[in-house]
């Protein structure tokens, strides 16, 4: 899972003090799991790279991706993947090839 290289490098990146004193907020849009699903196994990524990491330096972010409904070819934006359309109530396809992650630093 890419969830696991994400979470090395944010973990190399605080270590080397990149980030020191900065907090992590990742900025994410389409993938074919869950929001949920996603965070998870992140978190337990960065918990097995860093023990000592404290949860609270780091926050992800799913920001909606857009999707086309296969019902009736309403284009929307959603941040789950299952979330139906909002015209028809259809399911939908991803409009981006890959899931997207964007790194934002605060503070």
């Amino acid at each position: 899972m890419h969830e696991a290289k994400i979470a090395r490098s944010i973990v190399t990146a605080l270590r080397d003090g990149e980030l020191a004193g900065r907090r992590v907020v990742l900025h994410v849009r389409g993938g074919h799991h869950g929001p949920d699903e996603f965070e998870a196994s992140l978190r337990l990524h960065l918990e097995a790279e860093a023990p000592d990491l404290e949860p609270a330096s780091f926050r992800v972010v799913h920001d909606p991706a857009p999707r086309l409904c296969v019902g009736c070819g309403e284009e929307f934006a959603a941040p789950r993947p299952d979330d139906p359309c909002p015209r028809c109530g259809g399911a939908s396809l991803p409009l981006l090839d890959h899931e997207q992650v964007e790194v934002e630093l605060v503070g």
